[in-house]
């Protein structure tokens, strides 16, 4: 037999972990599915009821930890036709639907974007159709809004449609007016009430920040940025952030400002109060703002900095986030067989 010759080969799993009580993260198993699997979105009513989103095998993924084990509820089946499909946003809200999923998918088919909605009834997801016309745009996030809710997104082909909101009333979903922005797209939405809602995104290569008062969407200066807007957390109606890449933007009530914080690859952003905000990002950056100044806190093992957050959530006794975890397997091969040993970092 010769002697075998080892090879390291990373692949890519989910991360989730959670921060109870402002005590110390917590990693939780990424056994959400079979992998390879991606994790986009999160919600959470505590520590130990979260749900996750994103995608695993080009179909949806919506999954709930229950604070010992993941669940993954029953839902629409898998549409054939759809391409790329996932969810990019999850939101818990009141009512009968205790809980709304967005994304999106290509219809080789009809050969077309098409955006997709989730409704949670509390035992089952059901597929919800979108508005009319319910193609050419995706839906990238989606945020409560007293008894109704606000979904985001943006049109295709990009570069000539621009921003697409859609609003759940408690009954039904109906597109609403868009500021006019052709290379516009909104990735992040998040609200105090039904009168002061946030979506930030891009235009073009720059990013872009909207508001909803109650009456209509409006586009709102905001300091100049090279990369997109990726997440917005509304705190109070005068108090709000942003971030995208290296930039972290602050509402104050009047307008947006920058905020020197010490993350370089910021992806997403949560808070539980106005002095307890966390960014987190690409390298399992993170960083703590407690009203004062900033701290710069590392990912957890096994986490560390192979690890991109992509999405995070906050609950009055927890933080948690999810995203992508590098994993290497390390793989022996010889003449007469394979052997295959994984670890993590």
């Amino acid at each position: 037999m010769n002697r075998p010759e080892t090879h390291d080969r990373a692949r890519v799993q989910s991360a989730v972990m959670v921060l109870p009580g402002g005590t110390t993260w917590q990693t939780i198993d990424p056994a959400v599915a079979e992998a390879p699997h991606l994790l986009a979105a999160v919600a959470a009513a505590s520590p130990t009821d979260i749900w996750v989103a994103g995608h695993a095998d080009q179909q949806p993924l919506l999954a709930r930890w229950d604070g010992s084990s993941w669940v993954v509820p029953p839902g629409p089946e898998p549409e054939a036709a759809l391409v790329g499909a996932g969810i990019q946003g999850i939101a818990l809200t009141s009512g009968p639907v205790r809980a709304i999923a967005v994304g999106g998918g290509y219809d080789r088919l009809g050969g077309t974007e098409v955006p997709l909605i989730r409704h949670w009834n509390g035992s089952s997801w059901s597929a919800s159709a979108a508005p009319e016309p319910a193609s050419d745009y995706v839906l990238t996030d989606v945020t409560a809004a007293g008894v109704g809710a606000w979904a985001v997104g943006h049109g295709f082909p990009w570069g000539a449609a621009g921003p697409v909101a859609l609003h759940w009333s408690g009954t039904d979903w109906q597109a609403v007016t868009m500021p006019q922005i052709p290379k516009g797209k909104l990735l992040a939405v998040s609200a105090t009430g039904p009168d002061d809602v946030w979506a930030v995104g891009a235009d073009d290569r720059s990013g872009l920040i909207t508001h909803y008062d109650g009456r209509a969407w409006t586009r709102v200066p905001a300091p100049s940025t090279r990369f997109p807007l990726t997440d917005v957390i509304a705190i109070t109606p005068d108090e709000a952030w942003a971030v995208g890449r290296d930039r972290v933007l602050q509402w104050n009530g009047r307008k947006w400002k920058r905020v020197k914080a010490p993350i370089t690859a910021a992806n997403t952003i949560t808070a539980t109060a106005p002095d307890d905000v966390w960014v987190a990002g690409g390298h399992g950056e993170l960083a703590h703002y407690d009203g004062h100044r900033w701290t710069v806190t590392t990912s957890p093992q096994p986490m560390g900095d192979s690890t991109v957050w992509l999405a995070s959530a906050s609950v009055p006794d927890g933080v948690c986030m999810v995203g992508s975890h590098q994993v290497v397997r390390a793989t022996a091969v010889d003449t007469d067989s394979t052997i295959s040993a994984q670890s993590s970092d």
